[in-house]
């Protein structure tokens, strides 16, 4: 259990906003990355919450980080000489209002250059946000660009405790999707037809469940299709996070170019990027790495090793120490 100390603050992260987003929400990626900050700030013996309404969560995540209400955190804020509260919803007026001053890790550009950006513009005028991080570069830079003030770089945490491959229950041919919308079904049906022409029977599998469960699926999968396209020309989609968790269990993502992936995959070596968002763009990807001899063990051993040097939480570890003004002891990079 982490204890407070002399020398490290206590720590309060939250989205919640009102009644309907009351800081926890099943199948809310914001709230798993936010859930995950908290998860390894305590493994570092740091005495971190989530803060919801009432104090509770939806119950989806492998590992919730312990919450407390906002009648909670209002009295452990008042008890403390030294805190960090830390939101991703710059709207979070449940949460914000007892915050003098707060860390904000941007997730949603889509939100915070659109409609929160006259609350996001005075909250920086009034100086009540300390340091400002985006979820990806294309945020980070944003930022910058915007407010002609230093932006750091946090990006997405995944759970290398839960997210690691299993490979007794791995089928290579088999190609995980989660359902990204109305295009989703017609793209599959295209791509399974494209595939069965070439002569390649795979096995498509609709990703779907709690998070426990998604990890199991993942696990079983040979390549990711990662079906989401983006939400804006400009900033794409922070992450998204799937091709990162596909990443961790050795499983080949397969993305479209909306800014995020590129973070994460270096073309050709651990994944693939596709320029034209097309289901004949993502077929050929697909017979690529099939067609070509020993080309998907190559590209699943070079996902486990980048995943496991670069993008695991622990790797992620002296970001957030650089984000929440924390000494990052003895880790060497």
């Amino acid at each position: 259990m982490a204890v407070a100390t002399a020398t490290k603050p206590l720590i309060f992260v939250s989205y919640a906003t009102d009644a309907d987003l009351r800081g926890s929400h099943k199948f809310c990626g914001g709230e798993k990355l936010l859930n995950n900050l908290v998860l390894l700030l305590r493994r570092h013996d740091y005495d971190a919450w989530m803060v919801s309404t009432d104090g509770k969560h939806s119950g989806w995540l492998f590992e919730h980080a312990p919450f407390l209400s906002i009648e909670e955190f209002r009295s452990r804020l008042a008890g403390s000489k030294d805190n960090r509260c830390v939101t991703s919803w710059i709207i979070a007026d449940a949460f914000l209002q007892c915050c003098p001053r707060f860390y904000f890790w941007d997730q949603e550009l889509g939100a915070s250059s659109r409609s929160h950006f006259p609350r996001l513009a005075r909250e920086m005028a009034h100086g009540r946000i300390i340091h400002t991080a985006g979820v990806n570069r294309t945020v980070q830079a944003w930022h910058r660009a915007t407010f002609g003030q230093p932006a750091l770089l946090l990006r997405q945490l995944v759970d290398e405790k839960y997210w690691q491959p299993d490979e007794q229950k791995r089928v290579p041919t088999r190609v995980g999707y989660f359902d990204e919308g109305a295009h989703c079904e017609r793209f599959i049906a295209e791509i399974r037809e494209r595939a069965l022409a070439a002569g390649l029977a795979l096995d498509f599998h609709l990703l779907q469940g709690i998070e426990k469960e998604i990890i199991s699926q993942m696990q079983t999968c040979g390549v990711f299709l990662a079906l989401n396209v983006g939400k804006s020309p400009l900033y794409g989609e922070g992450g998204p996070m799937t091709p990162q968790e596909a990443m961790a269990c050795g499983t080949v993502p397969i993305c479209f170019d909306i800014s995020g992936p590129w973070e994460l995959i270096q073309q050709n070596y651990n994944g693939m990027v596709l320029s034209e968002f097309t289901p004949a763009s993502m077929a050929g990807a697909l017979l690529q790495i099939y067609q070509t001899p020993g080309r998907l063990e190559q590209m699943r051993v070079r996902c486990l090793e980048m995943s496991r040097a670069s993008h695991s939480m622990e790797a992620r570890w002296p970001d957030v120490c650089r984000f929440l003004d924390l000494d990052p002891g003895s880790y060497q990079q």
